[in-house]
């Protein structure tokens, strides 16, 4: 079976869709043939001529071209709702996919609201390597409270630096001060007490609260039913974010609270090796 994703900025930036791609990409191999399309040769359309099935991550004009040639070619176009509820997702729905992955069931619901009849709404969250985002003891925890999140406005991490008083913060992402490289972010997310990220309610899943959990750090997120769904009982979830007074208090509550295991229990249900037995069913039944 052949893969084309379609991912523009795959090999030059390392953000949530780019480091999906490469898993996705390394975690299928027993059952497909991953080609990961970047930069200007997305508009090639040769590229899509040994695949099967092509995924893509972008919208606007990348996902009408793609659905022109798809057509023309006879291939299944699967699209990801990496975007999260609003008018980039609206677009790409009414744009005809074969098939519309939602990351979360609440996203689902959303999607069949604007889908047209044909398009199939599958749901298949996000995935984590647990063998590689593992929980050491070992290391000494040096840091109170840890974000990751690029520096853009609809991270809103000025929330949280807000909220931090005499707390020992770290910011970690791209544009940030700290830009870490992925094979490191283990050891970010040891040193680290709790994990507060807090996002606007589209976004669409946050790749990071999966990598911290695994590490069996608490969580401290926005109260909507997306961050519900991953975080589950390992995290607090405030309702106000923009309150710095409330969220101050739900760290302060993380911090104290005695957690066990339970992060690292809910990161297991997101682990690679379950999640990857559905998008083998998604591709298989295409």
């Amino acid at each position: 079976m052949k893969i084309s994703i379609l991912s523009f900025f795959s090999g030059r930036l390392n953000r949530g869709v780019e480091t999906w791609a490469k898993e996705l990409k390394k975690h299928s191999l027993k059952f497909a043939e991953v080609n990961i399309i970047s930069g200007a040769s997305i508009y090639l359309f040769w590229n899509f001529m040994n695949s099967k099935i092509i995924i893509s991550t972008g919208g606007r004009f990348e996902i009408f071209y793609t659905r022109i040639w798809t057509w023309i070619l006879g291939k299944q176009l699967v699209v990801f709702s990496h975007s999260g509820p609003g008018a980039d997702d609206k677009w790409n729905l009414w744009c005809s996919p074969n098939v519309f992955v939602a990351f979360s069931s609440s996203q689902a619901a959303w999607a069949n609201k604007f889908k047209l009849p044909w398009t199939r709404i599958v749901v298949i969250p996000h995935a984590v390597d647990t063998n590689i985002f593992i929980p050491d003891k070992k290391i000494k925890k040096t840091v109170d409270v840890l974000c990751v999140a690029a520096n853009s406005p609809d991270k809103r991490v000025d929330l949280v630096s807000r909220a931090v008083s005499n707390l020992n913060l770290k910011i970690v992402g791209s544009g940030q001060l700290n830009e870490v490289p992925f094979a490191q972010m283990p050891l970010v997310y040891n040193q680290a007490r709790i994990f507060c990220f807090v996002p606007h309610p589209w976004e669409a899943f946050g790749l990071v609260f999966l990598e911290a959990m695994s590490c069996n750090l608490p969580v401290v997120t926005i109260d909507d039913l997306v961050r519900q769904e991953i975080v589950g009982d390992a995290g607090v979830f405030v309702a106000n974010p923009e309150n710095t007074s409330e969220l101050a208090n739900a760290m302060e509550l993380a911090l104290k609270t005695d957690w066990k295991d339970k992060p690292r229990r809910q990161a297991l249900k997101f682990s690679w090796d379950k999640i990857i037995l559905e998008y083998e069913k998604l591709f298989n039944s295409l």
